[in-house]
């Protein structure tokens, strides 16, 4: 081992009998190095405790090794979740996160955000801020020289993008109740200006209009419990009948629940329930929660990964990237009350014609 306090890539490049610049390729990750030859000198890095010098790389290539994440509220399960897959994906590539939490929806606030982390001289950012299509185009042009993904923002808009399919999500969770036999369902939907809910809602409309159906009720929350018990609420005081419900987050869902326990409707067999996220509670509520998975850390690894590729050049073959989430099917959902009469007098009828026969 050196004595000396900072090892250099001239003391790996000693000890593994290489040129610096080999042992430059090989640290950056940039330049054609054999496999032979990168272990030599990933054996002669790790003997010597090589710490790459950041401020020095950063300096030579015009970076500082530092992302932003612009985002709305960390207090809702989403964001929260995003933060951590693009924290340790971050980690691992050797660069610092800094979060900055976008105020209020709209384009003047998104710009607000930007500017700062642009000051703050970062190399790229990751926008989870609700965008349609015109103002994510107008984030582009206010901002040409910050590379930047979007994960928020309406499909098909022209950016560099790292989404979930909120179409396939949606349209699950609508199939799910239509396998079951119902046709009498309502939606809790999230806040409208949200690009999410629009996408889920016309899904969810999409889905149940192939069949002939429309949603016999809808009500809005802004994504919180306690919206989701008041837009339920709303439903039931419309006095329209409905056998299930679909609702844009898990988090509204909660407030859903309490809204039909306190109206003396049960869940499943007055009322289906179907939440989305699948957030870490929807597996302990009683009854557990029928949703939609969103892997949230697997997405924040993702869109960081997609923001290196931008940074490097070399995203313009996948310019958006799609996580596909996925049904959790729980007890919170079950054939409507008469299907499951009918199913039921149908399975007794079969019984007795089985024992008139063995007689």
């Amino acid at each position: 081992m050196t004595d000396r306090k900072t090892v250099t890539l001239a003391d790996v490049a000693a000890l593994a009998d290489v040129s610096q610049q080999t042992v430059s390729r090989v640290v950056t990750g940039h330049g054609q190095v054999s496999p032979r030859t990168r272990a030599r000198v990933q054996s002669a890095l790790a003997e010597l405790n090589y710490v790459p010098n950041r401020l020095a790389t950063g300096l030579a290539r015009q970076r500082t090794y530092s992302v932003g994440f612009a985002t709305v509220d960390l207090s809702l399960h989403a964001p929260s979740q995003l933060t951590a897959g693009i924290e340790h994906a971050a980690r691992q590539a050797g660069y610092s996160l800094l979060v900055s939490i976008v105020a209020a929806n709209g384009l003047s606030a998104t710009t607000h955000t930007l500017r700062g982390l642009r000051e703050r001289q970062v190399d790229g950012v990751l926008l989870n801020a609700s965008l349609d299509a015109a103002d994510a185009l107008e984030v582009q042009r206010r901002f040409p020289g910050l590379p930047c993904v979007f994960m928020d923002v309406a499909p098909g808009t022209p950016v560099p993008a790292a989404l979930l399919d909120q179409v396939h999500g949606a349209r699950l969770a609508a199939e799910h109740l239509l396998a079951l036999g119902h046709t009498r369902i309502a939606f809790v939907d999230g806040p409208r200006h949200a690009v999410v809910e629009n996408a889920r809602h016309q899904a969810w409309l999409g889905t149940l209009g192939a069949r002939g159906l429309r949603p016999v009720a809808t009500a809005e929350g802004d994504w919180s419990p306690a919206s989701g018990y008041a837009a339920t609420q709303h439903l039931l005081a419309a006095g329209v009948p409905f056998t299930a419900v679909l609702v844009a987050n898990d988090q509204m869902a909660v407030g859903v629940l309490r809204a039909l326990w306190e109206r003396g409707l049960n869940v499943p067999a007055d009322v289906s329930l179907v939440g989305y996220d699948d957030t870490p509670e929807s597996a302990l509520l009683i009854p557990p929660l029928t949703t939609i998975r969103q892997d949230f850390p697997t997405l924040g690894t993702r869109a960081f990964a997609h923001l290196l590729e931008v940074l490097e050049g070399d995203s313009s073959h996948t310019p958006q990237v799609l996580t596909v989430p996925e049904l959790v099917v729980r007890a919170s959902t079950a054939p409507p009350s008469g299907e499951r009469q009918s199913v039921q007098t149908a399975l007794d009828t079969l019984r007795a014609a089985l024992a008139t026969r063995q007689d």
